[in-house]
């Protein structure tokens, strides 16, 4: 991440909260917490088992601040094939301060300003959770296609 602003805190206590929302989640496969290589960060595996067998992993990344700064990103494997979105909110000068990296490959110029609700947990609930519904759908249509 470029522009890592120093003077924000990691929201632990968001962090925390999402890692026991998501754990009781059934398309869960586990949660890692702060792990090593990403200490700022939960990291959430899906269950592969819910998309194409052609899918070979999906995960989203969260990283959350206490200035209300947030990272949210999608990854999804296939054949080696790497794709991923991302959603922010963060200031920096190529977009607002909410936006959205588009798949496939969440490129700065293809950034959309959004506006997303003030609470992590409802920008979840409201937009990330409901788009990786709708891309398991795209993904099941596409694969009989």
């Amino acid at each position: 991440m470029t522009g890592f602003d120093r003077s924000r805190s990691v929201d632990e206590a968001t962090l925390r909260y999402l890692a026991r929302a998501f754990g009781r989640r059934p398309e869960v496969e586990h949660t890692s917490l702060f792990p090593t290589n990403n200490l700022e960060s939960l990291v959430v595996t899906l269950d592969a088992e819910y998309y194409p067998e052609y899918v070979e992993s999906v995960s989203l990344e969260l990283r959350a601040y206490t200035n209300g700064d947030f990272h949210v990103s999608y990854h999804e494997t296939r054949a080696g094939d790497r794709r991923r979105c991302r959603w922010d909110r963060h200031d920096q000068p190529h977009n607002a301060r909410d936006h959205y990296h588009p798949l496939p490959d969440a490129g700065t110029a293809a950034a959309v300003d959004r506006n997303y609700a003030t609470d992590l947990t409802r920008v979840f609930e409201e937009t990330v959770l409901p788009w990786v519904d709708d891309r398991v759908g795209t993904l099941w249509e596409s694969a009989t296609d």
